[in-house]
C-alpha cells in the first residue's frame, strides 16, 4: 500500500507538472544515457579549436564608475577571500583552501572533493561530496566585489592583482567540460556577470594574455549555457532560465566579435520574453513563491538593462513591464529597515553584494531597479549598486503600496503599529513548501511572528521538514500531517487550493482544501486586525472522527509563560481558548545556517468541528 501511494504521489505530481514537463525529463534522462552531452561537448571543443584567436580580444564596456569609491570597508572580507576564505551566502566564511592555492572543486565544510576529471553531464547532483552548492559558492564570484571594494578605498594593487589572480586559476583547474562548476548554466551565468566587472573595473591590471583566457572561457561557457538553456525553461522552470538568457543576451552583445553573437542575443530576448511573461505574475508576484529569488530575479533583469542602456540595444517593452511589476511587488512588503519577511525558498544568492546592508535588505536592489527602469529612486540612500553601475537620480519615486496580490495570493494586514501577510492562493506552479494561510506578523519593524526559511536543499528530510514543511510556517495542522506529499527532492503532489472570501486591510477570510482529500476536512482562516490586537479564528469544519488540530507559531522573540492559555511574545500577550505546548523551532535567515526559536502550539484532539480563537495584543 506504501508503494501505492507513493506511485500514486509521483502520477499527480506528473500531472500538475504537465504531460509536456514530464515527456522533456524523459527525452533528457534519455538523451544522458546515449552520451548526447559528450557529443555537444566534443563539438564545443571543436568549435574552440576553429575560433581565431583575434575573436577572444576584450574591448573595455565602461560598465562600471571608475571614480567608484565604497562608503564602507570589505577589506575583511577581501583579505580572508585571498587566504581562500570566501564569505557565502551572505553570511559566513567558508575556507577553499588547500594548501596554498584555493581548491574550487572542494566542499569547504567536509572537505570532500568533486571529481574533477569527469564531464558536467556525468556528475550527479546530490553525491558523495554533499550539497553541491558549498562548491559552487566560490565559483560564483562574490569575492570580485569583496576586492573591488577593498581596492576603492586602500588602492592597494594587491586586491586587483588577487582578483585576476583567482579568476586565471580557476581557468587553469576548470577544463571544459570537467567538474561540477559547468553543470548549472545560472551559475555559469553568475560566474560571467563577475568576470565582466572584474574586467571592466580592473581594466589596467590584466595582461592581455589574461583577457584573452577570460574572454576564451566566457565564450566556451556561453556555448554550454546555449546548449542546454532548455533544460533550464522547460524542466526546472524557475528563475534558473531568465538567469541563462540574460547570461546569452549579455554575452552576446559585450562580446560581437563572437561568431554566434547574433545568435546568442536573438535566442536570449526570445527566452526572457517568454519566461519573464510566464514566470512574473501579472500582478508582480512571482513564480517561485519566495521573495529572495524573486529579488535574484529582479537584480538580474535590472543588470540586463543597464548592459542593454550603455549598448543602445531597445528592449521589448514587456520585459520592463514585467521588471516594473516586481519593484511594486517587492516595495509593497519592506519594511522600515528594508527587510521583507524570510519567506519562500532562499539560497543566499546576492548578485552584487556592493553593499553594507544586512542581505535581507532589499532597498539597494529596488533603487537599482527603478532607476535603470524608471529614472528615479524609492529610498533616499542605500543607492550603492546604482552608484557603482554609474546610475544617478535625485528625484524620488513614491511607489504605490499595494495591500492585495490575488495572482499569486498575498494579502497584506496593515496599520500604524501592525503589517502582516497572508498566503492564500491555490498554486499553478510548483510550490517549495507546504504554508498555505501562513500569517506573518510584524510590530514596529520587528517580526514577532515568522516563516522558519528554508535551509538547505541537501539535508536529511525529516530536519529540512522543519523548514518546508506545516511545522515551519504559522498555520494548522491537521494529524501531523503536511498539506501536501513530498515527491523526489524537490517536489510536492496534493497541490494545495485555497479561496480568499473576504478581504481588506483590516481584515481576512478565505477556506483552505489542503486537508480535504486525506481527511475531508475544510479550514477557514478569519483574522481581524484592529489598533493595537490581531484576532485570528481557525473554523476546522467536517470532522468525524478524532482529529488532532494544532495551530502553530514560529518566533525568535522571547516567550514567557502566564498560564497555560497564555504567553507573553516579546510585547505581545498571546491569548488562546485552547491550551499550548511548546517545541524548539529551527529558523533559518540564510542558506545552510539556522538559529533556534520557539514554536508555540495551540493543540487539541476532538472528534466533532472546532475553532481555535486566539487573540495576539500588542498594547
Amino acid at each position: 500500500m506504501n508503494l501505492l501511494n507513493k506511485l500514486r504521489s509521483v502520477y499527480q505530481y506528473v500531472s500538475n507538472m504537465g504531460y509536456t514537463w514530464f515527456l522533456f525529463r524523459l527525452k533528457y534522462e534519455l538523451l544522458k544515457r546515449i552520451s548526447y552531452f559528450d557529443r555537444v561537448n566534443s563539438s564545443i571543443l571543436k568549435k574552440l579549436e576553429l575560433t581565431s584567436i583575434n575573436e577572444f580580444k576584450y574591448h573595455k564596456i565602461y560598465l562600471v564608475n571608475e571614480n567608484y569609491k565604497a562608503d564602507f570597508s570589505f577589506k575583511e572580507k577581501a583579505d580572508n577571500a585571498s587566504l581562500g576564505k570566501i564569505f557565502s551566502f551572505s553570511h559566513e566564511y567558508l575556507d577553499y583552501s588547500d594548501g596554498n592555492i584555493l581548491n574550487w572543486h572542494i566542499n569547504p565544510i567536509s572537505k570532500v572533493e568533486s571529481n574533477r576529471n569527469l564531464s558536467w553531464n556525468n556528475l550527479p547532483d546530490f553525491g558523495e561530496y554533499g550539497d553541491i552548492k558549498l562548491i559552487w559558492e566560490a565559483s560564483r564570484f562574490p569575492q570580485v566585489y569583496f576586492f573591488i571594494n577593498a581596492y576603492s578605498i586602500s588602492h592597494e594593487e594587491k586586491y586587483a592583482k588577487e582578483c585576476i589572480s583567482q579568476i586565471i586559476s580557476w581557468i587553469k583547474n576548470n577544463p571544459y567540460p570537467k567538474g561540477v562548476n559547468y553543470k548549472c548554466g545560472q551559475e555559469i551565468s553568475f560566474r560571467i556577470f563577475s568576470w565582466i566587472v572584474a574586467l571592466d573595473y580592473f581594466n589596467d591590471f590584466f595582461r592581455e594574455e589574461e583577457k584573452s583566457d577570460i574572454v576564451r572561457n566566457i565564450y566556451i561557457s556561453l556555448l554550454r549555457v546555449n546548449a542546454n538553456i532548455n533544460y533550464a525553461a522547460k524542466s526546472v522552470k524557475n528563475n534558473h532560465s531568465i538567469s541563462e538568457a540574460a547570461g546569452l543576451f549579455i554575452g552576446g552583445l559585450l562580446f560581437p566579435q563572437f561568431k554566434e553573437s547574433k545568435q546568442f542575443i536573438k535566442k536570449g530576448i526570445k527566452y526572457l520574453s517568454y519566461e519573464t511573461n510566464y514566470q512574473i505574475y501579472k500582478d508582480g508576484s512571482y513564480i517561485q513563491h519566495s521573495f529572495t529569488y524573486q529579488r535574484l530575479a529582479l537584480d538580474v533583469l535590472s543588470f540586463l538593462m543597464l548592459v542593454a542602456k550603455r549598448k543602445n540595444f531597445i528592449l521589448p517593452e514587456e520585459i520592463k513591464s514585467r521588471h516594473n511589476d516586481m519593484i511594486i511587488f517587492l516595495n509593497s512588503f519592506v519594511q522600515e529597515n528594508g527587510y521583507l519577511p524570510n519567506y519562500g525558498s532562499n539560497d543566499g544568492a546576492n548578485l552584487f553584494p556592493l553593499s553594507a546592508d544586512n542581505y535581507r535588505d532589499f532597498r539597494n536592489s529596488l533603487n537599482f531597479a527603478n532607476i535603470i527602469n524608471n529614472k528615479l529612486k524609492i529610498f533616499d540612500s542605500h543607492a550603492d549598486i546604482a552608484h557603482f553601475f554609474n546610475l544617478k537620480s535625485d528625484i524620488f519615486d513614491k511607489k504605490e503600496k499595494k495591500k492585495k496580490f490575488t495572482d499569486g495570493g498575498y494579502f497584506i494586514l496593515e496599520n500604524n503599529n501592525i503589517f502582516a501577510f497572508i498566503r492564500s492562493h491555490t498554486y499553478r506552479d510548483r510550490p517549495a513548501s507546504n504554508d498555505m494561510f501562513h500569517l506573518d506578523i510584524w510590530v514596529n519593524g520587528k517580526n514577532i511572528f515568522c516563516d522558519t526559511g528554508s535551509y538547505s536543499y541537501n539535508t536529511d528530510k525529516s530536519f529540512k521538514n522543519n523548514f518546508i514543511g506545516v511545522i515551519g510556517h504559522n498555520t494548522i495542522m491537521i494529524n501531523n500531517n503536511n498539506q501536501m506529499e513530498q515527491v523526489l527532492n524537490f517536489g510536492w503532489s496534493n497541490w494545495t487550493k485555497a479561496d480568499t472570501i473576504n478581504f481588506n486591510e483590516n481584515s481576512f477570510s478565505g477556506k483552505n482544501y489542503s486537508y480535504v482529500k486525506k481527511f475531508g476536512v475544510l479550514h477557514f482562516r478569519d483574522i481581524k486586525l484592529e489598533d493595537d490586537k490581531i484576532t485570528i479564528v481557525d473554523d476546522i469544519n467536517n470532522i468525524t472522527t478524532k482529529t488532532n488540530i494544532k495551530q502553530i507559531w514560529n518566533t525568535k522573540s522571547k516567550v514567557e509563560i502566564i498560564d497555560m492559555y497564555t504567553l507573553k511574545v516579546d510585547n505581545c500577550k498571546i491569548t488562546s481558548n485552547t491550551k499550548y505546548k511548546i517545541e524548539k523551532s529551527y529558523i533559518s535567515e540564510y542558506y545552510n545556517s539556522y538559529d533556534t526559536g520557539t514554536k508555540i502550539i495551540f493543540e487539541i484532539d476532538i472528534e466533532k468541528n472546532y475553532k481555535i480563537k486566539t487573540t495576539m495584543d500588542f498594547n
